[in-house]
């Protein structure tokens, strides 16, 4: 049963991150919504290969692109890794 005093996020992966969690999007109730409690949620659920990642990702949250651990993030996000292109 969901933290009836948290949020409930949902998270869509992408690229490497998508391939280290082995799968694309799943959910995680999280009492402090933020990039940090994210990242770290991410990490106890899918080992440190994941958490790493995780670090240097950027999350998307609505429209805004969140980077900083203190950051607020809403109900569903895209996790985004670095994408290198020419």
């Amino acid at each position: 049963m969901a933290d009836p005093t948290g949020t409930h996020v949902t998270v869509s992966y992408f690229a490497a991150i998508a391939d280290a969690v082995g799968c694309r999007t799943e959910s995680f109730d999280l009492a402090d919504a933020t990039v940090a409690a994210l990242r770290t949620a991410i990490e106890q659920r899918h080992g440190a290969r994941a958490g790493a990642l995780a670090q240097l990702c950027t999350v998307l949250s609505g429209d805004d692109m969140l980077r900083e651990s203190h950051a607020r993030i809403g109900a569903t996000v895209d996790l985004l890794p670095p994408f290198a292109g020419g």
